[in-house]
């Protein structure tokens, strides 16, 4: 399987799954080993992809955050936490994500694909709803209420670009065999 599928399926799986308040989130872990996974397998076919370490840093976080926060206990103390933590728990899955937007929307501007600003947009709605939370959580901001939901739209693009532009040769995806030999 193309390593950006990898990459959908565990978005998919941390979005769209929840576990009941009293038994432990295994979808949230899950999610982010698949998401491991497709960076692994991203990096082995093309190991020229920017911000490599940095990536691979974030997406390991990001599964340290979601199984520390997988028990039913965990996640009662982060829905009664300051803002300011739940923000905090988010960000190294979330940064993950901007940082895959522009490392790969760099590399579809340098293959010639006209995808490459769509990644960019993913980016910028991701940083702005991180930027604006703090803002609205920590400087009073209220009139940036819903500009969070911006957050929501950005990952929903990562999912379905990686899931639409997994393919590409400048994905990571192999060549396609020629068909005479």
């Amino acid at each position: 399987m193309k390593p950006l599928y990898w990459v959908a399926i565990g978005l998919a799986v941390v979005v769209f799954t929840a576990a009941p308040a009293d038994r432990y989130d295994v979808s949230e872990p899950l999610g982010c080993l698949l998401v491991l996974v497709g960076y692994v397998r991203l990096v082995r076919a093309a190991p020229d992809v920017p911000l490599r370490l940095t990536l691979g840093y974030l997406a390991v976080l990001a599964l340290v955050v979601a199984a520390v926060l997988s028990p039913p206990e965990a996640r009662a103390w982060l829905d009664d936490a300051d803002p300011a933590v739940v923000w905090a728990s988010s960000l190294p899955a979330l940064g993950f994500q901007a940082a895959l937007c522009h490392a790969l929307g760099t590399r579809a501007r340098g293959a010639g694909s006209r995808s490459g600003w769509l990644w960019f947009v993913a980016e910028v709605a991701i940083v702005v709803s991180l930027v604006a939370n703090v803002l609205y959580n920590g400087a009073g901001w209220h009139w940036l209420y819903g500009v969070g939901t911006l957050g929501l739209a950005g990952v929903l693009l990562v999912i379905g670009l990686c899931a639409f532009l997994g393919s590409a040769p400048w994905a990571g995806a192999a060549e396609p065999e020629d068909a005479r030999t």
